[in-house]
């Protein structure tokens, strides 16, 4: 039976039995119609040396490792790399949401995404599933710093299958889908869409319009799977040796 595991930086960071959850402080609450006057700053300080002006009251507030974070924050700081004393990658821009869009829409998929990859483990080609953290990345010929959560299948030769959920910090609303090295889609999540429309969703609306995201996450996934089968059985066919980056080049040869 194939294994699955999760790498060990990958565990859930809330400390809501921290001292920080529940100090009374003296800032108005930032939340909207609060009108408490017991906040914490935001202790969230980006790579360039900038803070988070905003406070909250204990009702709206976030801690993570003993800090105070808006709710926004929180969500960055709880998906990036962590160590005992401080973040190991350098955190985004203020505004910008790249770690927490990609960590929330792989947590919304992961169940999924693994099913998909284990069903591509066969007694000649076992393997065991390893999901890693969200996790900086370098993308593109001018090394675009963006945010990556990875699922693989990793067998005695190395990494047989690989997919991967990207958010670019240079385009924070849009998830680059991608199978091994190949993106196969590019997605702008539906709450994001909406906000540049006129008019408001429904709650059944805004579900579906979710739903159907998460559904083409997984059809552009299971495209890309299938191409990779196709291409693996053809080397197979015609005895060659082809590591995981020649993928695309094959494909193009096979194509025509």
């Amino acid at each position: 039976m194939p294994l699955w595991r999760r790498s060990r930086r990958d565990a859930s960071r809330s400390t809501p039995e921290s001292p920080k959850a529940t100090e009374l402080g003296g800032l108005p609450c930032t939340e909207v119609d609060c009108i408490d006057m017991t906040g914490l700053l935001c202790e969230y300080v980006d790579r360039r040396g900038r803070h988070c002006r905003t406070a909250w009251c204990p009702q709206h507030r976030v801690v993570l490792n003993n800090r105070v974070y808006c709710r926004r924050h929180g969500g960055v700081v709880a998906a990036v790399p962590y160590s005992a004393n401080q973040p190991t990658a350098a955190l985004p821009d203020i505004d910008n949401r790249a770690p927490s869009l990609v960590n929330w829409v792989s947590r919304e998929l992961d169940a999924a995404v693994r099913t998909r990859l284990l069903s591509e483990v066969t007694p000649q080609a076992p393997g065991e599933l390893v999901a890693d953290p969200v996790a900086l990345v370098f993308t593109g010929f001018d090394r675009h710093r963006a945010w990556e959560k990875a699922w693989k299948l990793v067998g005695h030769t190395g990494t047989t299958r690989r997919v991967s959920l990207l958010v670019e910090e240079t385009l924070d609303s849009e998830v680059v889908v991608k199978v091994g090295t190949n993106v196969v889609d590019r997605l702008v999540p539906p709450w994001i869409e909406r906000r540049t429309e006129a008019g408001a969703d429904t709650p059944i609306d805004d579900e579906a319009r979710r739903e159907r995201f998460n559904e083409r996450i997984l059809e552009a996934i299971d495209r890309g799977l299938a191409r990779d089968r196709d291409v693996t059985s053809y080397a197979e066919r015609e005895g060659l040796e082809m590591r995981p980056d020649e993928v695309e080049e094959l494909w193009r040869e096979i194509r025509g």
